[in-house]
């Protein structure tokens, strides 16, 4: 029997091949690599694509820990500094909501051991989307980092992100002079920080569907609007089949 992460990996065909086909419509998911309800939300957002004709478009947002009150500071250790105790309950109960959801749709998932900084990272993504290669890197990363708390793979390493696009097939051709301060990476993440903003983000996963003619757009936080964001679809008549109906649980199991 394949374990948890060659299950997934096999899957990477398929969404590749649903996202891909004949859409109509674009619809934005920010996410973040450090993000573990980012995590659960990939396949889930790709059934977007895979019962309506539209392309899912993932792309990088880099979420402050500080901002969100998982920690203080961030030290060289990089180790977590709540304000107090009930941000420390808050942020502990983050993680262990994720793992409890990362059950229902059989991912490997164990804490991080330290905090993370997923820039780096997020530009390796934006590079892989240059060869649409975003969804093989992602759920090699994410299954990757999650299953073993990113103590197998370092989001700030370049060899560790080099060594994952090798393995989705990337050219890696200018690959660390697009990941260096100066180089195209940095100034494509600024702008997908500047849309992400313009859209009212406030954390990840975010959705963001454009107007359309006389139907309004939206742009929600959470995969619990997953179900919405299908009836706003299936009200622009994108249906891929006449089975397909909105009604969708963000407790989504596997496929």
């Amino acid at each position: 029997m394949l374990d948890q992460r060659s299950r997934i990996m096999n899957e990477i065909g398929l969404w590749q091949s649903v996202n891909r086909e004949n859409a109509e419509e674009t619809i934005d998911v920010y996410i973040d690599m450090k993000s573990p309800h980012a995590y659960l939300a990939i396949r889930p957002s790709l059934m977007l694509a895979m019962d309506y004709r539209i392309r899912v478009d993932f792309l990088p947002y880099t979420l402050s820990y500080i901002e969100t009150g998982v920690t203080t500071e961030i030290n060289d250790k990089r180790e977590r500094k709540p304000l107090n105790d009930a941000a420390d309950r808050k942020a502990r109960m983050f993680y262990a909501t994720a793992r409890e959801y990362a059950k229902l749709q059989d991912l490997p998932f164990r804490s991080p051991h330290r905090l993370l900084d997923s820039d780096l990272a997020h530009k390796a993504l934006l590079f892989a989307k240059q060869q649409d290669l975003e969804i093989p890197f992602m759920l090699n990363v994410y299954t990757s980092g999650w299953g073993s708390g990113w103590r197998e793979i370092e989001l700030e390493s370049i060899n560790d992100l080099h060594h994952a696009l090798t393995d989705c097939g990337a050219n890696l051709e200018g690959f660390e002079e697009y990941l260096s301060e100066t180089g195209e990476g940095a100034k494509e993440l600024a702008n997908c920080k500047i849309r992400a903003e313009a859209s009212g983000i406030v954390g990840v996963p975010h959705y963001v569907l454009p107007d359309q003619g006389t139907h309004e757009g939206l742009s929600l936080f959470g995969r619990e609007h997953l179900s919405l964001i299908r009836y706003r679809l299936s009200e622009r008549e994108l249906n891929r089949r006449t089975s397909v109906t909105p009604e969708f649980s963000h407790t989504w199991s596997r496929l």
